[in-house]
């Protein structure tokens, strides 16, 4: 992704605080703010913390305040730009475990917990569960596969599909990524 001066500017002044928070620019709409803020994301330069009251909020969630804090990879595509950073980062590993894994409470985790059952769940399941369209509910099987959870899919007579949770795969894919 080509940054802007701004993008490279956020970032500088990030690798500087201690704390490698980005501030959010004054007078950005909190429209702006989200739009940005995901592209920062969206391109592993930031991820989203959350902070207390007297640290740069982005914006809020249910829990409270969220901040953006640079990246490996954001200070990498500084360059030498950036000095060392002044707290430790999470090693990509810990981030891939933890990205890995439904936030609980989610829609996400709703979802596992169902296809987790020993009779697994249809596609109307899931759809009644978390209340999005047949494509959204699709999509989200998809983001499981690839965060490394084994579902299978078996037809019934019928043509109805239902969605199980492999342990076999599950296992061998967190196997894997422990390694």
């Amino acid at each position: 992704m080509p940054l802007s001066e701004m993008h490279l500017s956020l970032l500088r002044a990030a690798a500087e605080r201690q704390d490698l928070l980005l501030t959010r620019p004054d007078g950005l709409s909190p429209r702006a703010a989200r739009t940005l803020a995901a592209k920062l994301t969206r391109a592993d330069l930031a991820t989203q913390v959350t902070v207390t009251a007297d640290q740069p909020s982005w914006g809020e969630i249910a829990s409270g305040p969220v901040g953006l804090r640079i990246t490996s990879a954001g200070l990498a595509e500084l360059g030498s730009e950036a000095a060392a950073p002044a707290i430790s980062l999470e090693s990509d590993d810990q981030v891939a475990d933890r990205a890995s894994e439904p936030r609980s409470g989610s829609k996400l985790a709703l979802m596992l917990s169902l296809v987790q059952r020993e009779q697994g769940a249809t596609l109307q399941d899931l759809i009644g569960a978390t209340g999005w369209l047949p494509h959204t509910t699709r999509a989200a099987l998809t983001g499981l596969r690839k965060r490394g959870y084994g579902l299978t899919r078996t037809l019934s007579a019928e043509g109805q599909s239902t969605y199980r949770l492999s342990t076999e795969a599950t296992a061998a894919a967190i196997h894997n990524s422990a390694a």
